[in-house]
């Protein structure tokens, strides 16, 4: 048994815990795949860990940088803080409201996102959090949506958000006995870099939010269902909404300013 994978176990034993289902509670034990996170966070001027955990990736975090912050919404997780954390100088915690920290600004956001909230974090780090990089672990197959191309089978409304918002990177795939327990499903490891945005953010989540839930009609269709007739007769692209890249979403979005509200 891995030394991470029995420590784990021994926790969760003495203080009475089991992992939650529904937060998606699973434990990454694997020491190549935490000290790969942590390598790419080297450097950092402060770290935003969301999903404190048991410490298996805080311990690795607070030796490439000066400053962690790391937050949990399980109040077990905060209860057991203190006594996981007492050789850690430079790590406070913090409890998260949802899932995100009330925290607007920060170098670098690290985090193993829970699998049923992955999409919805993703989204509100990019759009409420002013950060230089994240790293995220998280579903391989929502990962691969982040990179997707337009008009490919994965690509949709949240790969068009994250683009126009960020340069997003795979860096690896993570398989199931990294964690304990096993989720069923492939995880990866993807590197967000944040970029001047292709449009306003407000206004690209507004915008996607109605024309992606008919992603293959054609644009001017669903313009014209949305905003009405005057609306759809400013728009001179003829594609599918799957097909419409960050770069025509923010071109659109410029035109319709007074429409989409």
């Amino acid at each position: 048994m891995p030394r991470e994978e029995e420590r784990i176990k021994q926790l969760l034993r003495h203080y009475g815990i089991r992992p939650s289902r529904r937060r998606s509670q699973n434990f990454m034990i694997s020491d190549h795949y935490l000290s790969k996170i942590a390598g790419l966070a080297r450097g950092a001027e402060a770290i935003l860990e969301i999903g404190t955990g048991l410490g298996s990736l805080t311990d690795k975090l607070i030796k490439v940088t000066d400053k962690v912050i790391t937050c949990d919404v399980d109040p077990r997780i905060a209860a057991i803080y203190p006594d996981i954390s007492k050789s850690w100088t430079n790590a406070d915690f913090i409890m998260c409201d949802g899932g995100l920290p009330p925290i607007r600004s920060i170098d670098y956001i690290v985090s193993n996102l829970p699998y049923g909230e992955s999409s919805r974090l993703i989204l509100g780090l990019l759009i409420g959090l002013k950060f230089n990089k994240a790293i995220l672990t998280l579903q391989k197959e929502v990962a691969e949506r982040l990179i997707a191309a337009p008009g490919s089978e994965n690509y949709g409304r949240l790969s068009i958000i994250v683009q126009c918002l960020a340069d997003a990177k795979l860096i690896e795939e993570v398989p199931p006995n990294a964690f304990f327990p096993r989720p069923k499903v492939y995880s990866a490891i993807i590197q967000l870099s944040k970029k001047p945005p292709c449009t306003d953010a407000s206004l690209l989540e507004k915008f996607t939010a109605k024309v992606f839930t008919q992603p293959n009609k054609m644009l001017r269709k669903v313009i014209n269902q949305f905003y009405g007739e005057e609306a759809a007769s400013l728009i001179n692209i003829n594609k599918r909404v799957y097909q419409l890249s960050p770069m025509d979403a923010a071109s659109i979005i410029n035109m319709l300013r007074p429409y989409i509200k």
